[in-house]
This record gives structure tokens, sequence and C-alpha cells, in this order.
């Protein structure tokens, strides 16, 4: 004897041999067919499933009439304006879809060209900072207090404020009517 005969079936082979014996590999027919045990109890489980089908046949209730639910005149729609009113649905909703698509290209055009444009803005503003900041690098005092200043004049340097105002290292500035210098 081999293992093959002394393992019997298990509870899904028995199931799978009750709905379709023919679906079972040919080992497991074969021991089906040579063993005794496994027929016997496949045949208890088939005797089991006909007499739970009996005491349900048994506990149903026969057919006797259709079920008609209460229908008014309110209710009821002629069966051509069901298919008018599922036509004009249907072309509804297709005209919305086709304005969704049409709307929704145009936005998405606009806003990259509306992006392209702010982008561009800001690249300007970035530009007109920058100059700003590099004239404020070289002079930090606003125009009217350069006027003041006289840093405006562009004829006003160092030579001609040593002019205007000589220095007095070493050099007589003035003297008095006595010859002595002050």
């Amino acid at each position: 004897m081999t293992d093959q005969e002394d393992t019997h079936l298990d509870e899904d082979q028995l199931l799978q041999a009750v709905v379709d014996e023919r679906d079972l590999p040919a080992s497991v027919q074969d021991h089906l067919a040579a063993c005794p045990l496994c027929r016997g109890e496949k045949e208890r489980f088939e005797q089991s499933l006909a007499r739970f089908g009996h005491v349900a046949e048994r506990f149903t209730p026969a057919p006797g009439r259709r079920v008609k639910l209460p229908f008014s005149e309110s209710t009821r729609r002629p069966s051509s304006w069901y298919w008018i009113w599922r036509g004009a649905l249907a072309a509804g909703v297709a005209v919305a879809a086709v304005m969704i698509l049409v709307y929704g290209s145009i936005t998405v055009k606009t806003t990259r060209e509306t992006t392209l444009a702010s982008l561009t803005q800001e690249m300007w503003a970035d530009d007109r900072l920058m100059t700003e900041i590099s004239e404020l690098s070289e002079n930090a005092l606003p125009v009217f207090c350069l006027d003041i200043s006289g840093e405006s004049d562009p004829g006003l340097n160092e030579e001609f404020i040593d002019f205007v105002v000589p220095s007095i290292e070493g050099e007589v500035v003035s003297r008095n009517r006595g010859g002595v210098s002050c």
C-alpha cells in the first residue's frame, strides 16, 4: 500500500467531489472509486445536503400571486416622455462636458500666459530694485539732501574744497597789521 491509499479525502476534496467529481485530480478520483470509506462520506454529505434542501422547500412559502405595489397616476409616466427626458439629459450632459473642456483649455492657456507675464514683471521689478540698491550704495542721501550737502554738484571735489578752505598745516593763513600770524 502507498501513502495515497492510506490518506483519505479531506473536507474540501469531498465538497469538490459532490459538486463535480471530474474537477478532482486523477489520483484523487481513483482513490474515491477504490475507497469505500471516502465514498460513504461523500454519500452522507450528499444526503445531508438533500435533507437541507427539503427542509428549505418545506418552510419556504409557495409563490401564490405576484406582489404589486400601489401605483398612483402622478408617478406614472408615459414611456415616450421617459425617452424624451432621457435624451434631453444625455444631450445636456454632453453639452456640459464640451463646455468644461473648452473653458478648461482656455483657462489653462490663459493661466500659462498670465504666469509668464507675472514672471516677466517680477524680473523687471527685481532689476529696478537692484538698480536702486546700486544707486543707494554709491550715495545713500536722497536727491534733495544732496543739494544741501553739495554732493550733487560734480564740480565740487577735494581740490575745490582745499581752494576755498585751505589747510593750515605749516602755512600761514593771514597776518595782522603788526605782522603776527593768527
